[in-house]
């Protein structure tokens, strides 16, 4: 990814990257992005839950997601799968739905697994941010889906 030129001078795409390191085994980790059922016990930030999730995990496959605010405000998104890796790698798009259910601008998503003796390393990039604004509210988003997901997963995995 190249640099994008704004007013003349040199500007680093917009991006996130994430990383957390979870105790619990990769096979799990990457289910847990992938099965409806775990997707809807952590998908969305700190006050938002998951209302609906649908999947279909082959690559060109569509995803369909909407988490609800504490006000019922619903926010959907989706997206397709680009690459799918079990259990190191899974690429898709992310776009946002505008009020008429037509997806916005479209972003990158790619999740890397890497195996850290009893723990996983999940590197979470998230690519082509259509502002500052965007990325702003995006970055705290996933930190605190992020955070839901590592406590899911590592509940999920003292259990199993």
């Amino acid at each position: 990814m190249t640099p994008a030129h704004e007013g003349g001078s040199m500007r680093p795409p917009r991006e996130i990257v994430l990383t957390r390191d979870i105790a619990a085994p990769r096979a799990l980790l990457f289910r847990l992005w992938t099965e409806p059922e775990h997707l809807m016990r952590w998908w969305g930030p700190q006050n938002m839950t998951a209302s609906s999730v649908s999947v279909d995990l082959r690559e060109g496959g569509a995803w369909r997601h909407c988490i609800l605010t504490p006000e019922g405000r619903e926010y959907w998104s989706r997206g397709r799968y680009l690459e799918i890796v079990p259990p190191e790698r899974l690429v898709f798009t992310f776009a946002w739905e505008n009020q008429d259910g037509k997806p916005g601008h479209s972003m990158q998503v790619t999740l890397e697994f890497h195996e850290l003796g009893e723990k996983t390393r999940l590197v979470f990039r998230k690519v082509e941010l259509p502002d500052d604004t965007e990325l702003k509210l995006q970055t705290g988003g996933w930190e605190q889906a992020l955070d839901k997901y590592t406590a899911y997963a590592e509940a999920t995995s003292r259990e199993g």
